[in-house]
C-alpha cells in the first residue's frame, strides 16, 4: 500500500463523507461501534490513511450503505489499496513533497510558474544537488545530495513515459536563466537541456521577461496538477519556506490558477523563449 496520502484514498474519503452526514453520526460515535480509533475514521475521511477491508466494511454497515453504495465505496478501496505511482526512497522525502510527487505521476497535465529557479521537472541532477548543499533539502535527514540526481531523473521520465506522457507548461522568470547556480560551465548545460527538452510535443516552455516588470507572482514555485477524470480537482501546491505545501481551499486554489493565467499573458512565446535561452548561454555562459 502507498506510503501517505494519495488521490485514490482521498477519492474515499469523498465519497464515504456524504454517507456518514446521512447517517448523522460522528467520526468518534462510528469509531466506538466499530470497535476502532477515532483516528482511524477521520484519517478514512481526510484521505490520509486506508483502513483494512473488515474495518471500511464493518464503517460502511455502521453507516448503512446501500448495496450499491457498498459495491462502489469497495471498489475505490482496492483502487486506494494499490500503488498507482512508485517513488523511489519514498519514505526518505519529506510528506508534503512525497504527496505532490504522487500526485504528479498520476497527473496528465502539469502547469507551473516559477519566478526563481529551474522547475524541479526540467533541473540537471547536478543543478538539483547544488540547491541541496545550500539548504533546500526535500528529504528526512542527510543524503539529498546523493540522490537529488535520481530524483530528478525519475520525475523527468514522466515526459517521456510510453501511457501519456505528462503534459507540461512551464513559465519561467528571465532572472532564473541568469542565476548561477553552481557555476557557469553547469548553467550552460542547463540551458542546453531546456532547450532539448522545449522540444519535445509535451513541453512548453515560456520566460516572462525584464522588461514586464512586476507581474504578482513573486512568492515561491507554483504547480498546478490535472487528471483525467473530468470529475477529480486540480491539485494546487506551492513552495515556500517550509517546504512543499498542498493548497485544498477552493477559493484559494482558483486565486492561484488566476495568478498562473494572469503571469502567462506575459510570457514571450515558446519560440522567441527558446531564442533567448540560447542567447544567454552563448553570451554570459560562453
Amino acid at each position: 500500500m502507498a506510503v501517505g496520502t494519495t488521490r485514490a484514498k482521498r477519492r474515499l474519503g469523498r465519497y464515504v463523507k456524504p454517507i456518514l452526514e446521512r447517517a448523522a453520526l460522528k467520526p468518534a460515535e462510528v469509531a466506538e461501534r466499530v470497535k476502532t480509533s477515532k483516528d482511524t475514521v477521520n484519517r478514512l475521511l481526510s484521505g490520509d490513511h486506508l483502513p483494512r477491508y473488515p474495518t471500511f466494511l464493518a464503517i460502511m454497515t455502521i453507516l448503512k450503505a446501500t448495496e450499491e453504495e457498498l459495491t462502489e465505496g469497495t471498489a475505490l478501496w482496492e483502487r486506494a489499496n494499490v500503488d498507482a505511482v512508485v517513488v523511489e526512497h519514498a519514505s526518505t522525502l519529506l510528506s508534503g513533497y512525497l504527496r505532490f510527487r504522487m500526485d504528479e505521476g498520476e497527473a496528465i497535465g502539469e502547469r507551473s510558474l516559477d519566478p526563481m529557479l529551474i522547475p524541479g521537472i526540467l533541473q540537471l541532477g547536478e543543478y538539483a544537488e547544488e540547491l541541496g548543499r545550500r539548504g533546500l533539502i526535500l528529504t528526512e535527514g542527510r543524503g539529498w545530495t546523493a540522490r537529488g540526481a535520481a530524483e530528478r531523473q525519475e520525475r523527468q521520465l514522466l515526459l517521456s513515459r510510453d501511457a501519456a506522457p505528462l503534459q507540461l507548461h512551464a513559465l519561467i522568470d528571465e532572472s532564473v536563466l541568469h542565476r548561477v547556480v553552481a557555476s557557469r560551465e553547469l548553467m550552460a548545460d542547463q540551458l542546453t537541456h531546456l532547450l532539448g527538452v522545449g522540444r519535445q510535443d509535451n513541453v512548453t516552455l515560456q520566460m516572462i521577461p525584464f522588461d514586464i516588470g512586476a507581474y504578482g507572482a513573486h512568492f515561491g514555485a507554483l504547480v498546478l496538477l490535472d487528471y483525467p477524470e473530468p470529475d477529480e480537482p486540480l491539485s494546487v501546491y506551492v513552495e515556500s519556506y517550509n517546504g512543499t505545501k498542498v493548497v485544498e481551499d477552493k477559493r484559494a486554489v482558483g486565486m492561484l490558477t488566476a495568478v498562473w493565467d494572469h503571469a502567462a499573458q506575459f510570457a514571450l512565446s515558446p519560440e522567441l523563449t527558446a531564442q533567448r535561452i540560447r542567447e544567454v548561454r552563448d553570451t554570459r555562459y560562453a
